[in-house]
Protein backbone atom coordinates (compact mmCIF):
# COMPACT_ATOMS: atom_id res chain seq x y z
CA UNK A 1 0.00 0.00 0.00
CA UNK A 2 1.52 3.21 -0.73
CA UNK A 3 2.05 5.98 1.67
CA UNK A 4 0.49 9.20 2.01
CA UNK A 5 2.69 12.66 1.42
CA UNK A 6 3.17 14.06 4.52
CA UNK A 7 3.80 17.62 4.48
CA UNK A 8 6.28 19.30 7.23
CA UNK A 9 3.27 20.20 9.06
CA UNK A 10 1.62 17.11 9.26
CA UNK A 11 4.39 15.84 11.17
CA UNK A 12 4.94 19.00 13.52
CA UNK A 13 0.84 19.61 13.95
CA UNK A 14 1.68 21.86 17.16
CA UNK A 15 0.77 25.34 16.59
CA UNK A 16 3.51 27.53 18.12
CA UNK A 17 2.35 29.24 21.10
CA UNK A 18 0.93 32.78 20.65
CA UNK A 19 0.20 32.40 17.34
CA UNK A 20 -3.42 31.82 15.89
CA UNK A 21 -4.67 30.35 12.16
CA UNK A 22 -5.39 33.58 9.75
CA UNK A 23 -5.61 31.59 6.70
CA UNK A 24 -6.01 27.76 5.53
CA UNK A 25 -5.24 25.86 2.42
CA UNK A 26 -2.46 28.55 0.99
CA UNK A 27 -0.75 27.73 -1.68
CA UNK A 28 2.05 29.89 -3.85
CA UNK A 29 1.28 30.86 -7.27
CA UNK A 30 4.01 29.79 -9.96
CA UNK A 31 6.82 32.17 -8.91
CA UNK A 32 6.34 30.78 -5.43
CA UNK A 33 4.76 33.99 -4.20
CA UNK A 34 1.59 33.90 -1.22
CA UNK A 35 -0.36 36.58 -0.68
CA UNK A 36 -0.95 37.26 2.85
CA UNK A 37 -4.05 40.20 2.08
CA UNK A 38 -4.67 41.45 5.70
CA UNK A 39 -2.56 38.90 7.54
CA UNK A 40 -0.16 41.59 7.81
CA UNK A 41 0.40 45.20 7.99
CA UNK A 42 2.36 47.20 5.51
CA UNK A 43 5.66 46.28 6.95
CA UNK A 44 9.16 45.12 6.16
CA UNK A 45 9.65 41.64 7.66
CA UNK A 46 12.51 39.17 7.97
CA UNK A 47 11.21 35.62 7.18
CA UNK A 48 12.19 32.38 9.28
CA UNK A 49 11.88 29.21 8.32
CA UNK A 50 11.91 26.25 10.97
CA UNK A 51 12.98 22.68 10.29
CA UNK A 52 9.89 21.65 10.11
CA UNK A 53 9.43 24.24 7.28
CA UNK A 54 6.96 26.80 8.91
CA UNK A 55 7.71 30.22 8.16
CA UNK A 56 7.36 33.20 10.62
CA UNK A 57 7.45 36.57 9.18
CA UNK A 58 9.15 38.79 12.13
CA UNK A 59 8.53 42.44 11.26
CA UNK A 60 11.58 44.55 11.13
CA UNK A 61 12.63 48.17 11.64
CA UNK A 62 15.01 49.30 8.90
CA UNK A 63 17.16 52.07 10.19
CA UNK A 64 19.34 54.36 7.67
CA UNK A 65 22.96 53.74 7.79
CA UNK A 66 25.27 55.64 5.93
CA UNK A 67 27.05 53.02 3.63
CA UNK A 68 30.37 53.54 5.43
CA UNK A 69 29.23 52.98 8.30
CA UNK A 70 27.41 49.53 7.61
CA UNK A 71 30.80 47.40 8.36
CA UNK A 72 30.20 48.54 12.19
CA UNK A 73 26.65 46.87 12.05
CA UNK A 74 27.68 43.78 10.41
CA UNK A 75 30.14 42.83 12.43
CA UNK A 76 29.14 41.67 15.74
CA UNK A 77 32.75 42.28 17.18
CA UNK A 78 32.90 45.79 16.74
CA UNK A 79 29.29 46.71 17.35
CA UNK A 80 29.97 45.30 21.26
CA UNK A 81 33.20 47.38 21.51
CA UNK A 82 31.50 50.18 19.98
CA UNK A 83 28.50 49.92 22.86
CA UNK A 84 31.19 49.24 25.71
CA UNK A 85 32.53 52.66 24.27
CA UNK A 86 29.03 54.29 24.62
CA UNK A 87 28.67 52.91 27.99
CA UNK A 88 32.22 54.14 29.17
CA UNK A 89 31.96 57.88 27.83
CA UNK A 90 27.95 58.05 29.63
CA UNK A 91 29.96 57.11 32.82
CA UNK A 92 32.59 59.88 31.97
CA UNK A 93 35.14 57.23 31.80
CA UNK A 94 37.74 58.83 28.75
CA UNK A 95 40.22 60.85 28.73
CA UNK A 96 40.00 63.77 26.39
CA UNK A 97 43.12 63.75 23.80
CA UNK A 98 42.24 67.20 22.46
CA UNK A 99 41.34 68.23 19.23
CA UNK A 100 41.86 66.03 15.60
CA UNK A 101 41.02 68.91 13.38
CA UNK A 102 44.99 68.86 12.36
CA UNK A 103 44.11 65.08 11.38
CA UNK A 104 41.25 66.21 8.99
CA UNK A 105 43.16 69.09 7.10
CA UNK A 106 42.54 72.05 9.74
CA UNK A 107 45.11 72.88 12.62
CA UNK A 108 42.61 74.04 15.49
CA UNK A 109 44.90 72.68 18.35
Amino acid sequence: MPQAKRSPSSTHSARPSGFRVQKLGVRPDERGRITLGDAVQDSEYRVLVNEAGQVLLDPVVTLAVPASEAWIWENPGVRASMGRAMQQAAKGEFESLGSFARFAGGDKS
